[in-house]
């Protein structure tokens, strides 16, 4: 009987008060993270979409201080000058080595869309001959740096 009633206090004592912990934060953090289906297809008409705008930007008037990268609209554009351009083994690497022999050849170049790993896409383009990054900065094309995260969200 006394185990009983020592049994009977211990449950007593161990159900007293609970801490309540607020989840509402939580709660809206997982209401606003829903899945989406986002196709191939989507994601590279999303890129293409803020790549143009980004490479219209550029080739018009677009008159700031001479630097290797910029801010537009959130995304990082950087922007590169053939001649100085240093050997890589990534991807982004390749990319650059691939403008630098074009030019260097004389060969056109056009807009492409790279892969750069699991996260990120890069939309790169030639710098128009009478663009402002072209004629006074020295640069001859440009990197678009896309987040896979951030397109998604866009979508």
């Amino acid at each position: 009987m006394k185990a009983i009633f020592s049994l009977f206090c211990l449950c007593l004592l161990s159900c007293g008060k609970v801490k309540q912990i607020d989840t509402s934060d939580i709660k809206e953090i997982m209401r606003n993270s829903k899945v989406k289906r986002v196709t191939e297809k989507q994601l590279l008409e999303k890129i293409s979409e803020v790549g143009e705008a980004a490479r219209a930007k550029l080739d018009g008037d677009y008159r700031v201080e001479c630097q290797s990268a910029y801010n537009l609209e959130e995304y990082r554009v950087e922007v590169y000058n053939s001649a100085h351009i240093q050997p890589g083994t990534d991807v982004k690497g390749q990319l650059l080595e691939a403008y630098q022999y074009s030019l260097k050849s004389g060969i056109q170049t056009g807009v492409n869309i790279q892969k750069l790993n699991d996260t990120l896409y890069a939309y790169s383009f030639p710098l128009a001959a009478e663009a402002y990054q072209r004629s006074v900065c020295g640069n001859d094309f440009a990197l678009v740096i896309l987040s896979q995260r951030r397109l998604i969200l866009q979508l």
